[in-house]
């Protein structure tokens, strides 16, 4: 049985929180992710008896362009909203169910504020999320957010008061990438941040990139959050996206990836976004998601 607790009592244990922010109103199957990966197992097979529930965000019905950002003020709310439940969290490791990726605004810089120190981010994703407004190709927050808890946009409110941005290109690493618009090739070479193409890993292998990333960011990291796109994973394993991009990573390239971070005893967060529970009818994606997150903690 699942129980719920406030998000302020410290448990020293994982707990899962659920963030279904989705910044598209064709996207409202991200907002759902929570739910029905939590009705497939997640909480069962990540062995954490405890669930805060999920961040009560406004469902979106229609989109609106602001300072060519699409839904800027849906998303400014819904990471204030996000902000404010994990600043409040005690000395817990959080596993973020997500909807789209734009939730890691919110939770970095809330739990920025929570647990102090140099926090490190690997992020697992098949694109970029390095754009901001002004090369964005289409406007959209999740194409966007990385870029942005990286504090690269400034001048936008983004919902999280004053807070510092809670990350540093010298600690972020980016793996498994086959789809990055030029503008964020450019940002990502004039960036300290240690970036991994599928292609990369592949020629490298899973093995070296783990022990590279996870040693990059031990060395420079109080403590580190693993960001999981699922569309990191080949679309032929987990196809229930809405960008499937062929050649991606393997469930167990990804797993091995995050198990060599996990060991180095520093994570306190993983974020798990980008599945659509639209698009996933006999929820076999969902349950491969489960299972690798099952993986990730043998």
């Amino acid at each position: 049985m699942i129980r719920h607790r406030d998000i302020t009592e410290g448990m020293g244990e994982w707990a899962l929180l659920g963030v279904p922010i989705y910044t598209l109103s064709s996207y409202r199957g991200m907002g759902d992710a929570p739910i029905v990966l939590r009705s497939a197992g997640m909480a069962e097979a990540f062995g954490s008896p405890f669930d805060y529930g999920d961040v009560e965000i406004p469902r979106l019905n229609r989109d609106l362009a602001e300072r060519r950002t699409k839904n800027l003020t849906h998303f400014r709310n819904a990471t204030s909203l996000t902000y404010g439940r994990t600043k409040a969290s005690k000395q817990e490791r959080l596993l973020v169910l997500g909807g789209e990726c734009s939730e890691t605004v919110g939770v970095m810089a809330g739990l920025a504020e929570a647990y102090g120190g140099k926090p490190g981010m690997l992020w697992l994703d098949a694109h970029g999320d390095f754009n901001i407004p002004e090369t964005s190709p289409s406007g959209y927050v999740g194409g966007m957010c990385l870029a942005f808890a990286c504090g690269m946009v400034s001048g936008l409110d983004l919902g999280t008061g004053h807070a510092p941005p809670p990350l540093a290109g010298e600690r972020l690493v980016h793996v498994g990438s086959r789809a990055l618009d030029p503008p964020e090739v450019v940002a990502f070479n004039a960036s300290p941040a240690k970036l991994f193409t599928a292609q990369q890993v592949r020629k490298i292998g899973a093995a070296d990139v783990a022990e590279e990333a996870a040693r990059h960011l031990d060395n420079r990291s109080d403590w580190i959050a693993c960001h999981l796109d699922v569309d990191v994973v080949d679309p032929g394993l987990i196809p229930a996206v809405n960008y499937p991009t062929p050649g991606g990573l393997t469930t167990e390239e990804t797993s091995l990836i995050i198990r060599k971070l996990i060991a180095t005893e520093k994570v306190r967060v993983l974020e798990l976004a980008a599945y659509n529970a639209s698009k996933d009818k006999d929820a076999a994606s969902a349950k491969t998601i489960v299972e690798l997150m099952k993986s990730v903690l043998d």
